[in-house]
């Protein structure tokens, strides 16, 4: 099981966002994925690799600013859009505009027509806060 939170530092009370008590996303040393350990295409090393500018180590002033920055994160590197249901429609979480369409980011999925099914729409509804996932 994974446990996700904002963690305050006991050496200097800044903030980072953390999986299992260990600094996650952004929040950490940037470090070359090797495709021996971890399975992951030429495209999907590129795109980890032209977000590597955003990693840090110097901590958030809050936990705030932590779970903002696991949030962006999230989505440059797992957010899905367009994505269809195939045998229902459902109301789109911004409008009420019934659609198959949807969006994923980690473990939410968020109901979208096409006018919303992008990034602002998504980040205007993903909260990130204290979560735990077997994945």
């Amino acid at each position: 099981m994974n446990y996700y939170q904002a963690k305050q530092r006991k050496s200097d009370n800044k903030w980072d966002y953390t999986r299992n008590n260990r600094p996650t996303g952004y929040c950490c040393e940037y470090k070359e994925i090797d495709p021996k350990v971890i399975p992951i295409t030429e495209a999907q090393q590129k795109e980890y690799r032209d977000t590597s500018h955003k990693h840090h180590v110097n901590g958030h002033a809050s936990e705030e600013e932590a779970c903002e920055c696991y949030k962006q994160y999230l989505l440059d590197h797992q957010l899905i859009l367009n994505k269809k249901m195939s045998n229902q429609q459902l109301k789109c979480r911004v409008c009420d505009q019934w659609t198959q369409g949807f969006a994923e980011v980690h473990c939410s999925m968020f109901v979208l027509c096409p006018e919303h099914n992008n990034r602002k729409a998504v980040e205007s509804l993903l909260s990130i806060g204290e979560a735990c996932s077997s994945w």
